[in-house]
């Protein structure tokens, strides 16, 4: 994780972004709670202990939860119940969550305390302040929630950080009652997403000057005939990465219709980029929604039982983001597998020439390559639909969202995705100088050069080289490809 010690990130509970969400979780931002969000959770928790002594009840503070909502819980007892309620709910086990997604979890719980909504006092609040910047360890399980709350895992933050701390009524509650979990999940793996769209788009450049594709998909003619925003976008990328190359000039193209891999690239990928605005939207939306049962209103003084920690929206959000990599990854493997065929690039079998040995040259990596892209697309399935019944006997707990696994799948595909993309970047340099045609395009000629430090040019009676060390190129050098795509705007 980067340091960035002198950048402070308040916490207001109103108005978290995603680029802050990062810069905590993976760039080590320090946090500080406004004095607008104390006075907000102060203001709260009278509220919720004036209701109390009116002798209200109220979920999770006067009465027990789920199938045990009719046992009141008397306020002499409420310390145990609260020690037992955390406990009840600490089932995590399997995979432990990474750091950063632990950060942004600690983030997301404590902006949605600082809102004063829950009735959590400023203390809670201050203990996870001080855990992030003290960048205090939390082992948090990644299974467990069906995303009516990650209770699970938001039960191992809690027994992590507030086991010595008598809780009052309602906030072991506020503490489990909470997707911080799932929403942490939501914002990398959306960063992550889209970061790695920009970059397929600027491989994709490479691998039409790879191919010898026609660039008349993204001129100013085929743009304008579609009002997408997303297309132009990426069609505008597309024209800055190749621009200057042989591809633009007479002769440069040797087909007038390329497939559909190809053809249709700026199409793909700016429905994914219009995808993953629709859940950017909403993820920070989510950032700085109320997740909590009940939920406290500050200006009318009152509360009111609720179903604001069903993520619906949220996996819903995730889905499209997702589903919006279906087609982004089955066009990589497609365009892949165009270039190592000889029948379609006019170029030596397998992307190698052939020395007298017969060896198949780069048709194994386009194997490969369809491999892992069927692993991706089947991570891009949607999840809203799914019927998971988390019912109990008094059957109030009867649906799920699912959208902490919606989360997971999203980080997975974008882990696979690298792949993907790196294993097309290798190929489409390989087929590039293979075709012997200049000049590349100014980006693009960049990104050339980029992957021949770390890969070679693989000549008669070679192998193809593994990919590996692209991909620890790429994970070393994030600024330098960072910059190439920057270079569209």
């Amino acid at each position: 994780m980067q340091s960035s010690q002198q950048h402070v990130v308040e916490i207001t509970g109103q108005s978290l972004s995603i680029e802050q969400a990062v810069s905590v979780s993976r760039r080590g931002a320090k946090v500080a709670l406004s004095s607008d969000a104390i006075e907000r959770m102060s203001r709260g928790r009278r509220i919720l202990e004036e209701a109390i002594s009116r002798g209200e009840r109220i979920y999770g503070a006067t009465t027990s939860v789920g199938p045990k909502t009719t046992a009141s819980i008397s306020q002499a007892n409420t310390a145990e119940f609260s020690r037992r309620l955390l406990r009840t709910h600490n089932a995590g086990h399997g995979p432990v969550a990474g750091k950063d997604v632990t950060r942004a979890t600690v983030l997301h719980l404590l902006n949605s305390l600082a809102s004063g909504t829950t009735g959590a006092r400023p203390v809670l609040a201050e203990r996870l302040v001080d855990a992030l910047n003290a960048d205090r360890p939390i082992a948090m399980h990644l299974w467990g929630s069906m995303g009516q709350s990650d209770m699970s895992a938001m039960a191992d933050v809690a027994l992590a950080l507030f086991d010595d701390i008598e809780l009052e009524a309602g906030e072991a509650l506020a503490l489990l009652n909470s997707s911080a979990m799932s929403t942490a999940v939501a914002v990398l793996s959306f960063v992550d997403l889209h970061r790695l769209l920009q970059f397929s788009t600027l491989v994709g450049a490479l691998s039409m000057e790879g191919y010898a594709a026609n660039p008349s998909i993204v001129s100013d003619i085929a743009l304008q005939s579609r009002p997408f925003s997303g297309l132009h976008r990426h069609g505008v990328a597309i024209q800055k990465y190749i621009e200057g190359s042989y591809i633009l000039s007479q002769g440069g193209p040797r087909n007038l219709q390329d497939p559909l891999c190809f053809r249709s690239m700026a199409l793909i990928h700016g429905a994914a980029e219009d995808g993953l605005s629709f859940s950017r939207q909403q993820i920070e939306r989510e950032l700085n929604a109320s997740q909590g049962n009940p939920v406290i209103s500050l200006e009318h003084g009152g509360l009111a039982a609720v179903a604001n920690f069903d993520m619906v929206t949220l996996c819903m959000a995730l889905d499209v983001m997702r589903l919006a990599f279906a087609p982004v990854v089955t066009s990589s493997t497609e365009r892949l597998a165009k270039l190592v065929d000889t029948t379609w690039s006019g170029l030596a079998i397998g992307l190698i020439e052939e020395d007298g040995i017969g060896a198949p040259g780069f048709n194994g990596v386009a194997l490969f390559h369809k491999s892992i892209t069927s692993e991706a697309r089947l991570l891009t399935a949607p999840l809203a639909g799914e019927l998971a019944s988390s019912s109990h006997s008094n059957g109030v707990m009867d649906r799920a969202s699912l959208a902490a696994l919606g989360g997971r799948r999203g980080l997975e595909l974008a882990d696979i995705g690298k792949s993907i993309v790196a294993m097309e970047l290798m190929v489409a340099a390989q087929a590039a100088e293979l075709r012997a045609r200049k000049p590349l395009g100014k980006v693009t000629s960049q990104l050339f050069a980029f992957a021949r430090q770390a890969i070679a040019f693989a000549a008669a009676g070679e192998r193809p080289p593994n990919v590996q060390p692209l991909l620890e190129q790429l994970e070393r050098n994030r600024d330098a490809v960072d910059s190439m795509i920057a270079s569209q705007n």
